[in-house]
């Protein structure tokens, strides 16, 4: 099967964005970074992890920074962001888990697939 084919779960989420064809190399690196770590989970905490990682990538994009490249003292402005919002704790962490395992499988030490 080509690996487009696979492509998981945008091609399933009727809410996923369109962007230009242009798009910036670290944001194709997001994407697929984002798809190849969400193949391994199910439907409904593959779209959490989706949504959770799409607003990381929506915020940092906004302040013109790189998702990939996030300080602890911008994550700490995320997270103070989403406090501010409302969010209760569980999805402030969640969001930090997401984006921590976004991190652990784009390191260069992170285990290959099998």
């Amino acid at each position: 099967m080509a690996s487009s084919a696979l492509r998981y779960p945008e091609n399933t989420m009727e809410f996923a964005p369109t962007y230009p064809h242009d798009i910036p190399a670290h944001w194709q690196r997001f994407f697929d970074l984002r798809e190849e770590l969400l193949l391994d989970y199910g439907y409904n905490t593959a779209r959490a992890y989706w949504a959770d990682l799409q607003d990381w990538f929506e915020w940092a994009v906004a302040r013109d920074k790189d998702v990939l490249a996030l300080t602890e003292r911008e994550e700490k402005q995320y997270y103070s962001l989403l406090r501010r919002r409302g969010y209760s704790e569980s999805t402030i962490r969640r969001r930090k888990t997401s984006l921590a395992k976004m991190r652990s499988s784009h390191s260069p030490f992170a285990n290959p697939k099998k």
